[in-house]
């Protein structure tokens, strides 16, 4: 199919509902004609969502130093915890207290499914790693029984944030500190 110039995707749900997939927003139909429900869903990671989502459950008190998209990597018992079998998408804070992350939703990345709050004066343990790639980060952070394993990468493929580079450069440079 094509609408507009641009190619779509359509498959069918049990629930009865078409997912449209296009190089921009998605959105969800139903196919009942009594019905004319369309909900809006986002694409890609976006500066918007990040800003609102992370301010929505930043510790009272406190404000970001920086603020990046990521990738929670699957595995540990958190992650598990949360339903997550596989890699999540995320959105990451720090302030002057607290490592902050809001757990997207794997088919809805426009809603926050979980947070993980990770106060500094709690952290046992934190690893800063080069990924694969050269601008990956691989963060390792431990408090107690709670461990999480975070990518960081400046891309643009699957996020539109805009300071995204320097949003990871102070998160790492913040956590690096918690080191010594």
């Amino acid at each position: 199919n094509t609408a507009g110039g641009l190619a779509t995707l359509e498959w069918r749900f049990s629930s009865g509902r078409y997912w449209l997939f296009s190089p921009g927003p998605i959105w969800l139909i139903s196919p009942d004609p009594n019905n004319d429900e369309v909900n809006f869903m986002t694409l890609f990671m976006n500066e918007k969502d990040m800003n609102e989502m992370l301010a929505s459950i930043c510790p009272e008190g406190e404000t970001y130093q920086g603020k990046a998209w990521g990738t929670l990597m699957s595995g540990t018992a958190e992650m598990l915890a949360l339903g997550a079998l596989s890699n999540v998408s995320c959105y990451v804070g720090v302030t002057e207290k607290t490592l902050v992350i809001a757990v997207l939703e794997t088919f809805d990345i426009s809603r926050i499914y979980g947070k993980i709050l990770l106060p500094f004066d709690r952290l046992d343990e934190v690893k800063i790693q080069k990924g694969l790639m050269p601008s990956q980060r691989i963060i390792k952070a431990k408090s107690g029984k709670t461990k999480i394993k975070l990518s960081l990468v400046n891309n643009t493929f699957t996020a539109k944030i805009k300071d995204q580079k320097q949003g990871m450069r102070v998160i790492c440079e913040t956590l690096e500190h918690l080191k010594r």
